[in-house]
């Protein structure tokens, strides 16, 4: 047996021993009609598994609760009442779930369908680009930038690629992992895509054991497991396990009299489409490159090929070239590279534009031919400068809902202003394939996954039950928006 495997048997015979023990995370899974239509109540539960129902939330006129009730000699009377919008959140513990790869759509209409109903309807959220975790969280924890897209990368100091499995193990590439109080161990990250509904569940009893013991008046967990819930079972898995996250916030609920406040968010979207890997490889060597982990000559190409996503990142001294070839591969939508202060930007239809970024944070889009980025109805209805240049906001606002939202800034960002190391070239991919090394690839089934700029794959979500926040935001707006809803620095809590 191989390191390896030896490795991977001991910890999913440390999971079938997790699975056998008692799990804090008990909730009832349904509630109890009769007693909730009795009760005037949106719903009843029996919390303490005593045969009686003894738990009850009330629902305001628009269906979001605001009020718990107990009953707690067992007669089917509330004996009390407690407004959760008349706590003030400075007495209370304040609870962040961070999911991974949940689209807007999909948590809105659990949310319309009578789910998660104690929060405040969901902001749409515009992530970075490409739409990889470790960025994304960046930016939404407002904390330092990363290293690289990822834990592999290209290195132009030392001219190889570098980092890759033991980088990932040690949270290389992830400095926000200082700021969370509950984040499994790196190792079961590669057990979560392969049993990912189990590892769920082991986080979630994990991440309350831990809640339980933690004195601090902020908690965030984030549970990486759903990650390979989204790419193994889609938006049936990401439903499944949002009702399952429900019963933990029910139970801190009960448990804590309403003594919290809870924050839900994901760092990215996904494609939700069932996906097959990219053969750029054979298309790069028939195009006359040459794949190598040291560039040498100007047909030399580094390929990063270290998650199964829908981007590419690519080290070359030949970028204009590379992204040329590139673009015409099968599964690719979008090729750019940094040219000068600009980005310019490659279409599969033939599509030829630059973006560039003047000194008052405007963005100009200049198509050379065609539209690559099918802007040019959207920018002739809003007012550029006299330099031609737009309004980020205003860009944001009219392209939430546009097949690629808020793409001038979030390209300019990916090559300029988002990691320390950024690639040559980088590659947005079409919902139905993606990227990544053939060994795992054939390991785990792809049915959903993220990193291009596509819709999909860009628009995420943040909710709270401490009060409403703006409708629509980029990632890296929330720890503004979070500071103004809660009074306290985000993440933090001071």
């Amino acid at each position: 047996m191989s390191r390896t495997w030896f490795v991977c048997a001991c910890v999913l015979g440390a999971l079938s021993v997790s699975a056998g023990c008692q799990k804090p995370v008990n909730f009832p899974v349904s509630s109890e009609a009769q007693a909730a239509a009795k009760a005037g109540a949106a719903a009843a539960y029996d919390g303490n598994h005593d045969g009686k129902v003894d738990f009850f939330l009330f629902a305001a006129g628009d269906g979001r609760i605001d009020a718990i009730g107990y009953d707690r000699n067992g007669d089917g009377v509330v004996d009390e009442r407690i407004s959760l919008d008349a706590i003030p959140l400075a007495t209370t513990r304040h609870v962040v779930l961070i999911l991974d790869g949940y689209g807007y759509d999909v948590v809105k209409a659990y949310r319309d369908a009578g789910g998660l109903r104690l929060f405040h309807a969901p902001s749409r959220v515009i992530a970075p680009y490409p739409t990889l975790t470790d960025l994304c969280l960046e930016d939404a924890l407002g904390f330092v930038p990363c290293r690289a897209f990822e834990a592999e990368y290209y290195d132009r100091r030392t001219n190889r690629l570098a980092g890759g499995n033991w980088d990932y193990l040690t949270g290389a590439n992830e400095p926000y992992n200082r700021l969370l109080d509950y984040r499994a161990a790196a190792i079961w990250d590669a057990i979560g895509y392969l049993y990912p509904r189990e590892v769920f569940g082991k986080e979630l009893n994990d991440a309350k054991r831990k809640f339980d013991r933690a004195q601090g008046r902020e908690f965030l967990a984030y549970f990486v497991s759903s990650a390979g819930i989204s790419t193994a079972y889609g938006a049936d898995g990401q439903r499944e396990s949002l009702a399952r996250l429900e019963r933990l916030i029910l139970q801190v609920l009960y448990e804590s009299r309403g003594m919290v406040k809870f924050t839900l968010l994901a760092d990215h979207g996904h494609s939700y489409a069932e996906s097959r890997r990219v053969g750029m490889e054979e298309h790069l060597r028939k195009s006359g490159w040459r794949l190598t982990e040291k560039l040498r000559d100007p047909r030399d190409v580094a390929y990063v090929r270290f998650g199964l996503e829908t981007y590419i990142s690519f080290a070359t001294n030949s970028p204009a070239a590379l992204a040329a070839d590139a673009v015409k591969c099968e599964g690719v939508e979008l090729a750019s590279y940094a040219d000068g202060d600009a980005v310019a930007l490659l279409s599969a239809d033939g599509g030829k534009a630059t973006i560039r970024r003047n000194s008052r944070g405007r963005y100009g889009y200049a198509p050379a031919a065609g539209d690559p980025l099918r802007l040019r109805e959207i920018l002739a209805k809003l007012k550029p400068d006299a330099e031609g240049f737009h309004d980020a906001d205003e860009t944001l606002a009219a392209t939430a809902e546009h097949e690629y939202p808020a793409p001038l800034e979030r390209l300019w960002r990916a090559h300029f202003a988002l990691a320390r190391n950024a690639p040559d070239v980088i590659v947005s991919l079409t919902d139905g394939w993606y990227s990544g090394k053939e060994g795992f690839a054939a390991r785990v089934r792809v049915v959903s996954t993220h990193g291009g700029l596509n819709r999909n794959n860009s628009t995420t979500f943040l909710m709270s039950t401490i009060g409403p926040l703006p409708a629509l935001m980029r990632s890296g707006d929330i720890p503004r928006h979070m500071k103004a809803l809660t009074g306290r620095d985000w993440p933090g809590g001071k």
